[in-house]
């Protein structure tokens, strides 16, 4: 019996639009039509890498009545256009993180799919990441009770906003990494946030030619229980052994949580010394494993179950009022409402 397959194209052929490219062309229940971006001779590379046509111009996909759902894995500062596009055509669209800079861009987004009955997900791929399931695990179960305290760190070395993201000048790692922790920690406390008080350090990297903060500090009061203080930095040296520094420890009223991110069990002493980031993405026996590719994978099932998808627009919406809300804290010193950021 043949598996019923959704078909699907890609907009962006970065790295992240790879991911999502293979995860299709991999799933038995998905087949990928089409790959875009405004690299012609990269989206033409990744085609022929996966078995499927390219183009330069995202309308050719919403066009294609074949293609039934869209992954948009362009840059963080241009999600909205590709977003808006394929939801106008009735098509449903995974969007990477976050799901916009702008709250009034997140609104739009969330509205139309809703106008169009279809569905709109966000990849906050650490959802599906076995340390966080764990962390969940214990929080459903009681065994955690209600947050007192907590604090989270998500940090870059400076490879990635001087070698690695070419458009580092056009977001920062308050949209780049905070989408990422902050959905991570509303996501197991089951909470929503109220307000933010926060400060933010520039000055090293633009010096560099990058005018967006170095790093930034928000405490950040959750509506059922008590706060915590959430670092992101770009400008971690080199010498890290890892991409990222990754931190979650949660105090509750029964239990305390830990978990360590960018040490996830394995660490390597060569010609450097290294944390490998081993539960992202692996090849085994053949199949691609890992929470890269779980997300991918749960938005093809939802369209085939007929289900709303794990980590929804408006979960995306959520993040972006926050991170709105911490840099209008850090621009006007004071403590910030979540309903003042909707502008």
């Amino acid at each position: 019996m043949q598996t019923e397959r959704v078909k699907v194209g890609v907009i962006g052929a970065g790295l992240i639009g790879e991911v999502h490219a293979k995860a299709y062309s991999e799933y038995e229940k998905s087949e990928l039509v089409a790959i875009c971006d405004i690299n012609g001779a990269r989206a033409k590379k990744i085609a022929k890498r996966y078995g499927c046509q390219y183009t330069t111009e995202s309308q050719r996909l919403a066009e294609n009545p074949e293609i039934k759902a869209v992954s948009v894995v362009t840059p963080d500062f241009a999600h909205y256009e590709p977003v808006m596009q394929m939801l106008e055509v009735g098509k449903d669209v995974l969007c990477e993180k976050p799901l916009a800079m702008k709250v009034a861009e997140s609104k739009e987004m969330v509205e139309k799919a809703k106008e169009k009955g279809v569905r709109l997900m966000v990849d906050f791929q650490n959802r599906w990441s076995p340390l966080f399931l764990e962390a969940k695990k214990e929080i459903k179960g009681g065994n955690f009770g209600r947050l007192v305290v907590g604090y989270g760190r998500l940090s870059n070395t400076l490879f990635v906003p001087t070698k690695m993201v070419s458009w580092a000048a056009q977001t920062g790692p308050q949209w780049f990494l905070f989408p990422h922790l902050i959905d991570l920690v509303r996501w197991l406390l089951d909470e929503e946030v109220e307000e933010v008080y926060a400060f933010g350090h520039s000055g090293i990297l633009k010096k560099r030619g990058i005018d967006i903060y170095d790093a930034i500090q928000a405490m950040v009061k959750f509506n059922k229980s008590g706060s915590v203080t959430f670092e992101t930095s770009w400008v971690l040296p080199e010498s890290w052994p890892s991409l990222i520094d990754f931190k979650i420890e949660l105090l509750g009223t029964k239990s305390r949580i830990g978990i360590k991110g960018d040490h996830q069990g394995i660490d390597i002493a060569g010609e450097k010394f290294a944390y490998p980031f081993a539960l992202s993405e692996q090849n085994a026996f053949g199949k691609t494993i890992g929470f890269f590719h779980e997300p991918i994978l749960h938005f093809v099932d939802s369209i085939l179950n007929n289900r709303i998808p794990e980590a929804s627009a408006e979960d995306g919406l959520a993040i972006t009022k926050i991170i709105a809300a911490i840099e209008k804290s850090i621009l006007e010193k004071r403590v910030v409402k979540i309903e003042e950021a909707e502008f």
